[in-house]
């Protein structure tokens, strides 16, 4: 995915990679599309220079949660999810899916957000489910945020690692996330308070 959106100018990757994030959440053909891979990717283009990361987590994020608001009110409608899909995807892990949403619909739809496949099906589950719209909501717009974010930054600060923390993301989903933008946040903290005294230290002499 890195190479793709390499190729194209700033801006219009920026597009490309919204469109692909909100199909992969909104959009039943989302099961097949690299959600993560795309956020790395993205974020890894920021860090060239090829936009602002800020932009890049931004829109990955928005761009997310956009598609999962749509897969909720996709799921209300008969036919949320057609036999054939099921039949791609594997009729146990949809019924295990259905099952997790029985009774645990709000950590099942916050923490569906750390894994592909269940990111696309989970909204639509809820919808069909009957889950209340703004309860999903609050379940799934701050994991989403974090996610997109805390992923465009991985992306954008990996430099030559960029290949091993895409595989490490893909392996351990959004602990690892969570982790690293904490991470990243202290660093730059703690950065940004250094800077500040040794110009307040300059400042006095």
């Amino acid at each position: 995915m890195t190479e793709f959106l390499a190729g194209f100018p700033g801006l219009l990757a920026l597009a490309i990679a919204a469109a692909v994030l909100f199909a992969e959440s909104g959009l039943l053909i989302g099961v097949f599309l690299p959600g993560s891979g795309t956020v790395l990717a993205l974020g890894w283009l920021a860090g060239q220079g090829a936009l602002p990361v800020w932009v890049a987590a931004l829109t990955a994020s928005l761009a997310t949660i956009a598609g999962c608001q749509h897969g909720f009110f996709r799921g209300a409608h008969p036919g949320a999810l057609n036999r054939r899909l099921v039949d791609r995807v594997g009729e146990q892990r949809v019924k295990r899916i259905e099952s997790a949403m029985d009774g645990r619909a709000e950590p099942t739809t916050a923490i569906s957000q750390c894994f592909a496949v269940v990111r696309t099906l989970v909204p639509r589950l809820a919808g069909r489910s009957g889950m209340p719209h703004l309860r999903f909501t609050a379940c799934n717009v701050p994991v989403g945020a974090l996610w997109g974010i805390g992923l465009t930054l991985l992306g954008a600060f990996s430099g030559e690692a960029y290949t091993r923390i895409h595989t490490a993301v893909g392996l351990l989903g959004l602990p690892l996330v969570a982790v690293a933008a904490v991470v990243l946040g202290l660093v730059w903290w703690f950065r940004r308070r250094r800077d500040f005294s040794g110009n307040q230290g300059s400042d006095l002499h």
